[in-house]
C-alpha cells in the first residue's frame, strides 16, 4: 500500500495512514490471528461472564453535522446493543433511549436530567460523564456509563464527538413507569370525534374546537417542554384541568426540573435528600405556598414535671428540648426536657445533668450544630440575668457549663437569641429590671477561647 493511499473502514470514515503504520497495522493482525488460534473460540456476547473486564464501546459523532449523526461504531458497541453498524450510521444515538424502534419519544425511565444535561454539554462542547438508561435492540435494558469527548480543529472548533460506553445490565422493572403512557393518541381520539360527529349530523368543526389544541401533544412534549418551564405554584394549579394533566404534573422528574428551574442546581441539589421522604411536590408547596402547612396536635407519652409556663424551648435535630420556666409561686425551674419525635412513641424525658444553670424563666435556648444547647439571660431568684451556659446533649455524661467572655450584655428577660454559622450566639432587645425596652444587639463567638 502506497504512502497516503485512503483507507475506508467499516465505519464509512476516511482516514489516511503512512507506509510505516501500514506495517504496524499488519503485524498486529497477524499477531491477533496466531493468539486467537492458540484460544478456544467463545461466541462474543456481553456480560462479565466472557470477558474479565467489561469492553468498551466506541462511537464518534460528526459534530460538524445538524444532529450530531455517528459516523463510527466499534465491534463492542454492535455486540452489546445489537445494532449493526450500517443501522446506526448516520443516525443520533437518542435511538438508544426508545425500547421499541417503532417509539415515537423515549422511555419514561430515562432520566430527562440526564438527557438535558448531555445536550447542554453538546452545546458548549464541553466534556461529559453519567449514566443513563439504554435499550438493546430487543428491548432489554442497559446501564450506558458514557463519556463525551469533544475534538477539536486546530481553529478551537469541536468537529467530532467521541462517546466512550461501558455497559452493564439494568434490574429494572419495566412494567413500572413514572408518568403515564396512553394507548391512544390525540389523533385517534380526533378520529374518533369526527366520526361521532358525522354520525350525529352536527357541524364537523364544532367539534374539533372543543379539543384543546396543547392536548394533541404527547405526554413527553407537554411534560419536559412546557410544565417544566412553570413555576411551582402555576405548576399545582395547572394540575386541576384534566386528568392527564394532573397526572403529569404529579410526576417527581417534572416536579424536580420545576424546582431547579425556580430555585437553582445548587438548592435543589441540598435539598435532594429531604425529598426522599417528603417528595418534591409537598416541598414544593410547603416553601411557597403557607396553606400547604398545618399543625396537628401530636400526642405524645411522659410530662414535664412540675407543671410550669414562661420556659424556653428549641429543635435539636429531631429532638424537642425544653428548659427552665415558671413554676408555683414564680419559683424558677433549671431542669432539662428532650422529647424524641424519630421514636416509635415519643415521650418526654428528663435528662440527668450533673450540673444546671441557676433556675430562671424569660431566657432563651438556642441549639448549635444539632446537639449543642445555649441558655442566655432570663430571671432568676436574685432578679435578672446575664449568664451563658451551654450543654452538649449527645454527651456521655451531659453537663451545663458556663461561658464568659469579654463584656456581657446587660442583664435582661423576654429578649431574642439566635445562632449563626453554628458557633455564634446573636442576642436581641428584651427589658431590663426597670422595664426599659432595650433595642441592642449582641454577638459571642463560642468557639473562642
Amino acid at each position: 500500500m502506497s504512502k497516503g493511499e485512503e483507507v475506508t473502514p467499516s465505519s464509512g470514515k476516511r482516514q489516511r495512514f503512512s507506509k510505516d503504520e501500514d506495517h504496524k497495522l499488519e503485524r498486529r493482525e497477524e499477531e491477533g490471528d496466531d493468539e486467537d488460534e492458540g484460544k478456544s473460540e467463545l461466541p462474543l456476547k456481553p456480560g462479565l461472564l466472557y470477558y474479565p473486564t467489561i469492553p468498551t464501546s466506541f462511537v464518534v459523532s460528526d459534530a460538524l453535522e445538524p444532529d450530531f449523526p455517528v459516523i463510527y461504531v466499534n465491534k463492542v458497541f454492535e455486540v452489546f446493543t445489537g445494532y449493526r453498524a450500517d443501522e446506526v450510521l448516520g443516525r443520533n444515538c437518542r435511538f438508544l433511549q426508545y425500547r421499541d424502534r417503532r417509539a415515537q419519544r423515549r422511555h419514561p425511565l430515562v432520566d430527562p436530567f440526564v438527557v438535558s444535561e448531555i445536550r447542554r454539554c453538546l452545546e458548549e462542547g464541553i466534556e461529559f460523564e453519567g449514566e443513563l438508561l439504554n435499550f438493546r435492540k430487543d428491548g432489554t435494558p442497559l446501564v450506558n456509563r458514557l463519556k463525551l469527548a469533544p475534538i477539536r480543529d486546530d481553529d478551537g472548533i469541536v468537529t467530532h464527538v467521541i462517546g466512550i460506553q461501558v455497559y452493564s445490565e439494568a434490574k429494572l422493572d419495566l412494567n413500572h413507569v413514572s408518568y403515564p403512557v396512553f394507548k391512544e393518541t390525540c389523533k385517534q381520539q380526533l378520529d374518533q370525534s369526527s366520526k361521532y360527529s358525522y354520525l350525529s349530523g352536527n357541524p364537523l368543526f364544532n367539534h374539533h374546537q372543543e379539543v384543546c389544541g396543547i392536548l394533541q401533544l404527547s405526554d413527553e412534549v407537554l411534560a419536559y417542554n412546557i410544565l417544566s418551564r412553570l413555576t411551582p405554584r402555576d405548576v399545582a394549579s395547572i394540575g386541576s384541568v384534566c386528568r392527564r394533566i394532573r397526572l403529569l404534573t404529579k410526576n417527581e422528574h417534572v416536579r424536580k426540573m420545576v424546582c431547579q428551574n425556580a430555585w437553582g442546581k445548587e438548592v435543589t441539589g441540598t435539598l435532594d435528600m429531604m425529598t426522599r421522604k417528603l417528595g418534591w411536590g409537598r416541598l414544593a408547596r410547603e416553601l411557597t405556598t403557607l396553606e400547604a402547612v398545618c399543625w396537628r396536635k401530636l400526642t405524645v407519652g411522659g410530662a414535664v414535671e412540675p407543671s410550669r409556663c414562661n420556659f424556653s424551648a428549641c429543635a435539636a435535630g429531631n429532638r424537642l428540648v425544653l428548659f427552665g420556666g415558671e413554676g408555683v409561686d414564680m419559683q424558677p425551674m433549671n431542669d432539662t426536657f428532650v422529647l424524641n419525635l424519630e421514636a416509635a412513641n415519643p415521650e418526654w424525658q428528663r435528662v440527668s445533668v450533673e450540673s444546671s444553670p441557676p433556675g430562671r424563666w424569660g431566657h432563651t435556648l438556642s441549639c448549635l450544630n444539632g446537639s449543642w444547647l445555649v441558655v442566655f439571660g432570663g430571671c432568676g431568684r436574685q432578679g435578672l440575668l446575664n449568664d451563658v451556659f451551654v450543654l452538649d446533649l449527645d454527651a456521655k455524661q451531659p453537663s451545663w457549663r458556663e461561658v464568659s467572655g469579654g463584656t456581657p450584655p446587660l442583664p435582661r428577660s423576654w429578649h431574642s437569641s439566635c445562632t449563626v454559622d453554628g458557633s455564634k450566639l446573636v442576642v436581641s432587645g428584651g427589658c431590663t429590671d426597670a422595664g426599659v425596652l432595650l433595642s441592642d444587639t449582641y454577638l459571642l463567638d463560642l468557639t473562642t477561647e
